[in-house]
């Protein structure tokens, strides 16, 4: 069965870690800064959702060279990234 793993911003204080966490199949979410957790263990998210504040230009090289959607919102919006997601 497959699974959604959304990756949010915050601390990953151990990535080694938490590779055993991802199994094939796991359809990946990246809400803004957390795109650099799934960046950062080789992981390629399918969507990438917020207003992309927290994205470097490497970033978002990364991800159009991977096709991944993009759903990016306004920065003055009412919302969280994470409740975009």
């Amino acid at each position: 069965m497959a699974r959604l793993i959304i990756f949010a911003n915050g601390l990953v204080p151990d990535l080694e870690s938490a590779r055993h966490l991802f199994r094939p199949g796991d359809v990946l979410y990246a809400v803004d800064g957390g795109t650099r957790h799934a960046l950062a263990l080789g992981l390629m998210p399918s969507v990438v959702i917020g207003d992309l504040d927290s994205l470097t230009q490497d970033d978002r090289q990364c991800l159009d060279a991977g096709g991944v959607e993009i759903q990016q919102y306004p920065r003055n919006n009412d919302k969280t990234d994470l409740e975009l997601a």
